[in-house]
């Protein structure tokens, strides 16, 4: 008797296959047929589950972005060891958007693809949209354990440029890994949480901080 097909398994399938052809080969290559192929299905399956090109796209755009933010909600957000409580966990979470390891370097890989694709293909700005937001929001509230007294307006900025420093160092990483390597990416990571840690009122003048 045939195995019955799990429907979540097999939609996991696709889109793992979606990945794999984004990383290769960029997101232009991914099509209905295309990812058929890499799943080694046919491609009236991938059609049962996926209706067009859109939907699949947008399904493993989500997925990518379930995936990271998994990851960076879980890191913890006190610091063991650090000079101040949150500073570990902030420079963990932010370590959780660098290609730190295959699984991470493959998220970044895929979401830098579909961020700039969202800029032309609007069917994904709205996903695109949910992905920022969410991640500024984690790591707002990552900030706002480290600096309580900071006004929300000033919080905002701080998240949005730990985000920009992150994402760029992430890409510059991708692109120029054999240089940029993980304890420079984590040596970058530690200056930027230490000039923000270092800015309240509580550490100055005491030897408290990152080392």
């Amino acid at each position: 008797m045939p195995r019955r097909v799990d429907a979540a398994e097999r939609r996991r399938e696709v889109v793992d296959a979606v990945k794999r052809i984004v990383v290769a080969d960029g997101l232009a290559r991914v099509s209905l047929r295309e990812v058929a192929g890499e799943a080694d299905l046919v491609v009236g399956s991938v059609r049962h589950y996926f209706a067009t090109s859109s939907d699949l796209l947008i399904c493993a755009f989500d997925d990518v972005i379930d995936s990271v933010l998994t990851r960076v909600l879980a890191a913890s957000p006190l610091g063991r060891g650090s000079g101040h409580p949150g500073a570990e966990g902030l420079v963990a979470q932010l370590c959780q958007l660098l290609p730190l390891d295959e699984e991470r370097a493959v998220d970044l890989c895929v979401w830098s693809e579909f961020k700039l694709a969202a800029r032309t293909r609007p069917e994904l700005a709205a996903t695109a949209e949910r992905g920022h937001r969410s991640l500024a929001a984690a790591l707002g509230g990552a900030v706002r354990s480290l600096r309580p007294e900071l006004p929300d307006e000033e919080l905002v900025v701080e998240a949005e440029r730990l985000l920009a420093t992150v994402e760029g160092l992430g890409l510059h990483a991708l692109l120029q890994g054999r240089w940029l390597d993980a304890a420079l990416c984590l040596a970058v990571v530690r200056a930027q949480v230490a000039s923000l840690a270092a800015a309240s009122p509580r550490l100055s003048g005491s030897s408290a901080g990152i080392h």
